[in-house]
């Protein structure tokens, strides 16, 4: 793999990631001359449903996507062994920056959440589903949130509906109907997941936090709980509520959530 990154005039470095199916390596493109990210997939080491349909779906979406708080991709590098996805180098991401802070107040959470949401708008205008919102897929690259790790998402294209039966992403994030197995619309499960980032980033905690599905199910049932500090606005809340309804067909669409008046409020 070295020889083959060297080939194309990059030179690789330490590793600074390593998610479900690849490991992302910082290196030095000399044709860009800067850093980057290279993620790393060993086709050897994953299911053939993965090599047959994920990954040819993350390959064709990175592709066609083009929006400044999507982690951009420069170059995708197929050989017999490895999929290369070469990418802007991020420093951080969202997960961290609300951890070392223990939370972010709502003026501090409002411009930031606002991208992310402008972000999964375009994808959801352009007919894909992200299916793995979290706040550790949100990288944060000068300081600027950037969607990043399209492995689970599925474009919608030319279907007169979405139901989807695949359960993706983290459980602590996932929509109820996603954990209960029934058949799903991927965009209004991408909205649950948008509101528990938006909880997490003000607040600092879980919405539903337990590692029994059993019990996380139980918890979805129950009636939404605020903690009583930080205090957030009755604003913020209706929001948050509107994401984290438990009926898909009352949840909020993503163009619906980008006109609210929480992102209205002033900052002063």
């Amino acid at each position: 793999m070295n020889m083959e990154l060297t080939i194309f005039g990059y030179e690789i470095g330490e590793v600074i990631g390593k998610g479900t199916y690849s490991i992302v390596r910082k290196a030095f493109s000399q044709k860009l001359h800067k850093s980057v990210a290279i993620k790393i997939i060993d086709k050897s080491k994953q299911s053939a449903d993965y090599i047959n349909k994920f990954l040819p779906r993350e390959v064709s979406i990175f592709a066609q996507c083009s929006h400044p708080n999507i982690i951009k991709v420069y170059e995708i590098i197929e050989s017999s062994e490895h999929t290369l996805f070469i990418m802007e180098e991020a420093q951080s991401d969202l997960f961290d920056l609300v951890d070392s802070q223990d939370y972010l107040s709502e003026e501090v959470a409002r411009p930031y959440f606002k991208q992310i949401v402008q972000a999964l708008e375009y994808c959801h205008l352009h007919h894909i589903a992200h299916r793995d919102i979290k706040c550790e897929n949100i990288l944060l690259a000068d300081n600027i949130p950037k969607i990043t790790d399209f492995g689970f998402a599925t474009c919608m294209k030319g279907l007169d509906s979405c139901p989807c039966s695949t359960f993706c992403g983290s459980a602590a994030y996932a929509a109820p109907e996603v954990l209960n197995g029934d058949k799903y619309d991927p965009f209004k499960a991408d909205v649950w997941s948008l509101g528990v980032v938006l909880y997490i980033m003000v607040t600092g905690c879980m919405p539903y936090n337990d590692s029994d599905l059993s019990k996380l199910k139980e918890l979805q049932r129950q009636p939404m709980q605020f903690p009583p500090s930080p205090s957030l606005s009755g604003c913020c809340q209706r929001l948050i509520n509107v994401m984290l309804e438990k009926d898909p067909k009352k949840r909020a669409s993503i163009s619906h959530i980008i006109d609210h008046q929480w992102f209205k409020e002033s900052t002063n």
